[in-house]
């Protein structure tokens, strides 16, 4: 034991550091217990269905579930038929992640060291946004997910029963042979009662747990739930913010998006007296603050009222929102998140800075925008190929810049092709070699730091390298005249 001991604490700690590892896994074997040490998560997947099928996934880590905050991490590079390994490194817990190729989004949560294989595919309806229509991603193999998803069917099954026995009902239809609609409506909360606590029994990791939770809070909600309702299943899911570590029970899959199912919306009442909180913020005077609230918050922890704060902040931000988390000293986590939403929300907004943007350039060769254009204004054309509306646009933004004849302003065709085939196609509708032109891809994090969220669209960047305006026409919709507005006057 003596000798365990030595190992274990050696005098110089400092001369062994190289050597802590083995000294500790040494001192493991002696006791005869196996060091568990950490693997890294390989996630084998597929993707299928895809027009083009891409060859880069973009890879967000989501930090904050229910504020959808999210760090960018290493892509995944996809094979020709559309096999890949995600090498996510070592991952502690069960983690959600969000996968782009856009169009499509796909949110799935992998368990550290997955077995199962992951499938993902186009949406079943139309894209109708150039980032972030969600996708459908199915894991193959033993995964929470596909017991989640059998509960969702269940609930969706369940709804379009109920709406169409309300319909047959109010067209006057004899419904003498079927159910009374609350019959129906108890029949089917019974069945989905059942399954949902065969399902929270053998949930096997606390996310689990929390995610069957979230569907059947929001089920509740939807069905049109009271209050009583929801704070009964609140306190049954303890989940409660009190005792928690807050910063956990912030980044936790599930945690805040029930407490949000639950007490969300507060402000939508009759309970909030603004007269009160305004007054509150000029004191700052927490106390006052929470009263003003409404009687549901006047007693309650400074952590419940930051939580609700930062639920106004992520569904209805404004200006008193602002000055209360300017004013009132929350807990570090909670401010710590409403810091991180509020830079997520100002990425691609007027006034963000863009920063260094890499393209690649007419002769192959990598390049940015900052190397090409030395003029302090940059006006910026985002397209792809293949668009009507973006081929038109693309002869009016020449004549605009050839009508305002400015020296100070670098004029951009940007082009998000998905390959490089597509890029080939829009650089030959190029009218003459004198127009700045450059391929970034379909790169998600360009098209956030952009603010791009249509094809064909036109953005300004000012002398600093900020984002000047929001929703800036396009050539058809008077781009010429905003920009003699704009931009300096000579």
């Amino acid at each position: 034991m003596e000798e365990t001991y030595l190992l274990l604490c050696p005098k110089d700690w400092n001369s062994h550091r190289l050597n802590s590892m083995l000294r500790i896994v040494l001192a493991l074997a002696l006791f005869g217990v196996s060091p568990m040490l950490s693997q890294e998560t390989v996630v084998s997947g597929r993707v299928i269905q895809m027009e083009i099928t891409p060859s880069i996934i973009h890879v967000k880590k989501v930090v904050y579930p229910a504020l959808q905050v999210a760090d960018w991490t290493p892509e995944i590079l996809v094979a020709e038929d559309g096999s890949f390994d995600w090498n996510i490194g070592i991952l502690e817990t069960p983690t959600i992640f969000e996968l782009l190729a856009p169009p499509w989004s796909w949110m799935v949560l992998v368990r550290p060291q997955e077995q199962a294989t992951l499938e993902i595919r186009p949406g079943s309806l139309t894209a109708t946004r150039l980032l972030g229509s969600p996708g459908l991603a199915r894991w193959d193999g033993a995964h929470p997910s596909s017991r989640m998803d059998s509960l969702m069917a269940f609930q969706n099954r369940a709804n379009s029963l109920l709406s169409e026995s309300l319909v047959l009902r109010m067209s006057g239809v004899a419904m003498a042979s079927r159910d009374s609609l609350q019959d129906l409506t108890d029949r089917l909360e019974w069945q989905f009662d059942s399954l949902w606590k065969d399902m929270e029994t053998h949930a096997s990791e606390p996310v689990e747990r929390q995610l069957l939770w979230q569907i059947r809070m929001a089920g509740a909600l939807n069905s049109g739930k009271g209050q009583r309702a929801m704070d009964s299943l609140w306190h049954q899911s303890e989940m409660a913010l009190e005792g928690a570590n807050w910063t956990e029970w912030l980044m936790s899959p599930g945690n805040f998006s029930c407490w949000r199912l639950a007490h969300g919306g507060w402000w939508k009442g009759t309970d909030a007296d603004w007269e009160k909180i305004n007054e509150a913020i000029f004191l700052a005077d927490g106390d006052s603050l929470a009263a003003a609230m409404g009687p549901r918050w006047r007693d309650e922890p400074w952590s419940e009222v930051a939580a609700a704060w930062l639920d106004k902040a992520i569904s209805s931000p404004s200006e008193l929102t602002e000055l209360v988390w300017s004013t009132f000293r929350f807990p570090k986590p909670f401010l710590v998140a409403y810091e991180r939403l509020t830079v997520q929300r100002a990425e691609g907004q007027s006034g963000s800075t863009v920063g260094s943007v890499p393209w690649t350039l007419p002769n192959g060769e990598l390049g940015s925008i900052e190397d090409q254009c030395r003029q302090p204004w940059k006006v910026i054309l985002a397209l792809k190929s293949g668009s009507g509306a973006a081929r038109r646009e693309r002869e009016m933004f020449n004549q605009v810049a050839e009508n305002l004849d400015r020296r100070d302003v670098c004029w951009v065709v940007l082009s998000l092709d998905e390959n490089e085939e597509l890029w080939r196609e829009t650089l030959s509708a190029r009218r003459t070699l004198d127009e700045t032109i450059g391929w970034v891809g379909n790169s998600p994090q360009i098209m956030e730091r952009l603010g791009l969220s249509v094809i064909p669209q036109v953005l300004v960047l000012d002398q600093d390298g900020r984002v000047a305006v929001d929703n800036t026409p396009l050539p058809s919709q008077g781009l010429g005249a905003h920009l003699l507005e704009l931009l300096p006057k000579k």
